[in-house]
């Protein structure tokens, strides 16, 4: 019968050479994170939320500046290499990410030993034990490139508003020493319409041209229109796209500088309801109601703000638009469909 020590003769392993296996495989398997991390361009942290203790990758290391070649820090060394104007942020963060047991997300600075200052993406999630955090782990990514090309596009779409209200500026001086000089109603009618994309513009400025809620275009608009009491509108959230935003304020616009002028908000007591809401699975309906105006009488001939409600924001949304010259009020039908231009907000 063999002898303890002569296992590894008989074929059998021994528990120092399991012990040892097992290292070198958990050795291997955190190489083959390290480097799976490291190719994501991103560091690897662990916090023990009881003693403090934070172990790090080295490229986690690497992307807060951490001198130190200790794996094993506390929570507050690295702590101090965060910006000081985003330590209380940062920390709100994670507090209330763990509080909630949600997903810790956060971006902040890092303010190197060398004064360099670096953007860096924290993502996480907490463990927990009886209902208490005991551990944390997730990782860090450098994301110093995407923060300067955020803030370099924000530079040109500053610029480029700045030069598209100059031309608006210009366009509207050009008409006044032209056209509105005379008191001529298309004069005046024309610089309402630039000053009617300048507010459209200056909407889309806002959300960096990203878009514009319905209820915040028909909002703006009326809120130039007619005193409050008078408007009232509201449906379900809607999103609109650019040039989608800059068509139904156009629209709108029309709609309302009818209603000053021979509708119902040309009368004390009138008002104007709008409303949306979706109808089937593909559309989105918008009724333009108004009350208690003058009696409506269809005119003889389309001016420029029918044709646009009813031949040029179908064209450019799809769908359908209608004028209904209706004796108790003039009610306007838009049915636009679902797509990237509009779509529901859950």
């Amino acid at each position: 019968m063999p002898r303890p020590d002569d296992s590894a003769a008989a074929g059998v392993a021994s528990p120092d050479d399991e012990t040892g296996s097992a290292r070198r495989e958990a050795l291997l398997r955190r190489q083959q994170l390290e480097f799976a991390l490291r190719a994501g361009r991103m560091g690897g942290w662990e916090l023990d939320i009881a003693s403090r203790r934070i172990v790090t990758t080295p490229y986690c290391r690497a992307i807060f500046g951490l001198r130190t070649e200790d794996p094993s820090e506390t929570y507050e060394d690295v702590m101090a290499y965060v910006h000081p104007e985003d330590r209380a942020m940062r920390q709100a963060a994670v507090e209330r990410a763990i509080a909630e047991h949600t997903d810790i997300e956060v971006e902040h600075r890092i303010l190197r030993p060398d004064g360099t200052v670096t953007w860096v993406q924290t993502r996480g999630r907490a463990a927990y034990e009886d209902g208490q955090a005991v551990r944390a782990a997730g990782i860090s990514m450098d994301v110093t490139e995407r923060k300067e090309a955020e803030a370099h596009q924000r530079l040109l779409l500053d610029e480029l508003n700045h030069r598209v209200k100059n031309t608006l500026a210009t366009v509207q001086s050009i008409a006044i020493q032209t056209r509105a000089g005379d008191g001529s109603a298309a004069g005046a009618a024309f610089i309402d319409r630039i000053h009617a994309l300048s507010r459209a513009h200056d909407l889309l400025s806002e959300g960096a041209w990203q878009g514009a809620s319905l209820a915040d275009v028909v909002g703006r608009t009326m809120a130039h229109a007619a005193t409050p009491g008078r408007v009232d509108f509201g449906g379900p959230k809607v999103r609109l796209g650019p040039n989608a935003a800059v068509t139904l304020n156009m629209a709108f616009h029309e709609l309302a500088t009818n209603a000053q002028k021979y509708g119902s908000l040309s009368s004390p007591a009138g008002r104007v309801d709008v409303t949306w809401q979706p109808d089937g699975d593909a559309d989105v309906a918008i009724d333009w109601r108004e009350s208690d105006g003058p009696t409506v009488v269809e005119p003889v001939r389309r001016g420029f703000g029918s044709r646009l409600i009813e031949q040029a924001l179908p064209r450019e949304m799809g769908g359908e638009a209608r004028l209904v010259f209706d004796a108790a009020g003039l009610v306007c039908h838009m049915r636009l469909p679902l797509s990237s231009k509009l779509r529901l907000v859950a």
